[in-house]
């Protein structure tokens, strides 16, 4: 048996957290005194509003390595077999494959194979549903870490944010920092590159920030190559935004897969509430 485990970084939509039962290890919000569990103690709407309202921003930390060790342990008393596939945002953004990988060193003799995606949300998300549909279709382990390596060297993941305010005060602007200066004047469209954010392109007016989001992915994903399209919106609060681009997306491109993942307290802490992305990856078919 492969059981698939991820951090609620990856924004996966419940919907398909059931589908393929993937165990969740929730990132940890911080509220000054108050620690609560992302998804199992916090959902999106609430943190925005409280975010919102609060004096000072929220801050995240990784889950401790012993909430891993509780989920590991739990599998391997249902079986003492299993392998676990534990998948996860990327190191330089986050110590969360760090606690996991304490974890599974407390349990040398368990077959725990840990993947660190160079990513987050959608594009997190559509590996660790990738994963989740080779299990079910009797891939190896070994073949599913290859597919998993070949997505995380290719895929494609861009956002636009509002304000860069959000980014900056939790320390993972990464090497956009030299955009702080005009913040305030522009609307950055923002990348990942080899695990950490990097700036791509910038806007003067939101408008233009999300055309040209919309644009880019239209363009570039359309002449990316062979295989099947895989695509992932990711959003935080607006809708109307989210709707129109998924509509524009199916319509233009038809991809074989289009998650739709809210952005929860984790990566919205950082990216603020109005945060858009969009990622694409081609995936060899059969």
């Amino acid at each position: 048996m492969i059981k698939i485990v991820t951090d609620t970084d990856s924004n996966l939509p419940q919907a398909v957290v059931d589908e393929y039962g993937i165990e969740l290890v929730p990132i940890h919000i911080i509220f000054g005194d108050e620690v609560v569990r992302e998804h199992f103690e916090i959902q999106p709407a609430e943190s925005y509003a409280r975010m919102s309202a609060a004096a000072e921003l929220p801050t995240t930390s990784q889950p401790p390595a012993g909430e891993f060790k509780i989920v590991y342990d739990r599998l391997l008393a249902e079986d003492p077999k299993v392998t676990i596939l534990s998948i996860h945002i990327s190191g330089d953004m986050s110590g969360t494959i760090a606690s996991a990988r304490a974890a599974a060193v407390d349990l040398p003799d368990a077959d725990i194979r840990l993947f660190d995606t160079k990513s987050c949300s959608i594009g997190q998300a559509l590996m660790v549903r990738q994963a989740a549909e080779m299990v079910r279709s009797g891939a190896t382990p070994e073949a599913i870490l290859d597919r998993l390596a070949q997505m995380r060297d290719e895929i494609k993941v861009y956002f636009v944010l509002n304000t860069l305010e959000y980014l900056a005060k939790g320390g993972r602007i990464g090497k956009a920092s030299h955009l702080m200066g005009s913040m305030l004047q522009i609307k950055p469209v923002l990348g990942i590159e080899e695990g950490v954010i990097s700036p791509h392109s910038k806007f003067r007016t939101w408008k233009k920030a999300v055309v040209g989001l919309r644009d880019m992915a239209l363009e570039q994903a359309a002449d990316s190559g062979d295989g099947a399209l895989h695509m992932a919106v990711a959003y935080a609060v607006n809708y109307e935004e989210k709707d129109e681009l998924v509509k524009t997306l199916r319509a233009e491109l038809n991809p074989a897969e289009l998650l739709v993942c809210e952005v929860g307290p984790g990566i919205g802490v950082h990216t603020g509430p109005g945060a858009l992305g969009v990622c694409w990856v081609r995936v060899p078919e059969g």
